[in-house]
């Protein structure tokens, strides 16, 4: 079996805006899970790849967009 690389990035905000996070992850064929309770959703994000520099790449790129979705909110 070879080696696979795994991240997990977390994020806790507004139910409304989850869609939009989980929309921008599942570009990245992220495994999402989300969890909404009284209007906050808990959303865990985790990437996983067997090239620890692809991972990287795609960390940072997700991240990006995280940034981005939450400017414009």
């Amino acid at each position: 079996m070879g080696e696979l690389h795994e991240a997990t990035i977390e994020w806790v905000g507004d139910a409304n805006a989850a869609s939009l996070f989980i929309a921008a992850a599942e570009a990245f064929d992220c495994e999402t899970n989300c969890v909404q309770l009284e209007g906050e959703a808990k959303l865990t994000v985790k990437i996983q790849n067997v090239n620890l520099q692809d991972l990287r790449d795609c960390v940072d790129a997700l991240l990006i967009q995280f940034a981005e979705i939450e400017e414009a909110l």
